[in-house]
């Protein structure tokens, strides 16, 4: 239950981070780092992909709902969440952590974890870029964007992620 709990505290905390503070950061058109993915990327290693995808899916309703943004997020998050078997099977092996005993990211080799977290960003922000622009002849500067911030959100979320396991293997 205490895990539970966390998790909806990870959740609200993630939203309120993005919304009020990173949306609000304007160092320039090109930046624009999506942490938020990192309650994805946390959430436990065996949990059923219909979960994943309802909670997913519920994330980037909440950030659309908040944003004023019309699906935007919903298709990135909802894509990333399906799509998250396939980036920890690339990040690990076939070896996954998904068949431990304990499912918890402190399973995974900090090599892993930084390949699992910087795919899953890479692919959240590859999909949002592109949907966003809707164009092809923009591509040079939708690629900048993309870099720019899936760069900058990989670093903040890999300190999320180191944070909020320490949280939870101290409970």
């Amino acid at each position: 239950m205490q895990k539970n709990l966390l998790y909806v505290g990870a959740f609200i905390i993630l939203v309120l981070l993005q919304i009020f503070l990173l949306d609000n950061i304007s160092l320039s058109v090109f930046f624009h780092p999506m942490i938020y993915i990192a309650f994805i990327i946390m959430l436990p290693l065996d949990i059923k992909p219909l979960w994943v995808l309802l909670l997913s899916t519920l994330m980037g309703l909440t950030i659309d709902m908040l944003t004023g943004m019309s699906g935007l997020n919903v298709v990135a998050t909802t894509a990333t969440g399906f799509l998250r078997p396939l980036m920890l099977r690339l990040a690990v092996g076939h070896a996954t952590a998904t068949d431990d005993s304990i499912p918890s990211l402190h399973r995974l080799s900090t090599k892993h974890l930084a390949w699992y977290i910087s795919l899953m960003i890479i692919l959240h922000s590859t999909i949002f870029f592109l949907l966003e622009s809707l164009s092809l002849s923009h591509l040079p500067y939708t690629l900048l964007r993309l870099a720019l911030s899936a760069a900058t959100a990989s670093l903040m979320s890999w300190y999320i992620v180191k944070l909020f396991t320490k949280k939870i293997l101290n409970r």
